[in-house]
């Protein structure tokens, strides 16, 4: 069911550009990008998925919370366990908190 409800998302526009000096925030915004995009929009604004941009820290003031909702997954959202990397997932979290957690 997880698969179907990802592959139901659909992603548009291009997600906000992380700071290119920062190699850990170029690869959040490529996994963002490819796994994350189709259910909370490209800019974190939401669709499917809950909105993101603005309100991340606010929701997960503690990352080790956000880490481990995006590793095993919560309701709806799918656990990244299986797809990503330990380190694909802190940068895709440091991406969604320093980059569209504020916007």
């Amino acid at each position: 069911a997880g698969i179907t409800m990802v592959a139901a998302c659909s992603s548009g526009g291009s997600t906000p550009a992380a700071p290119s000096g920062d190699a850990v925030l170029v690869e959040g915004q490529q996994v963002y990008s490819q796994n994350c995009a189709g259910c909370h929009g490209a800019s974190g604004g939401g669709g499917y998925g809950r909105k993101l941009a603005g309100v991340v820290t606010v929701k997960y003031p503690n990352i080790d919370d956000q880490i481990a909702l995006i590793t095993n997954g919560k309701g709806a959202m799918p656990s990244f366990s299986k797809k990503l990397t330990s380190d694909q997932i802190t940068a895709v979290t440091r991406y969604t908190r320093e980059v569209l957690g504020t916007n």
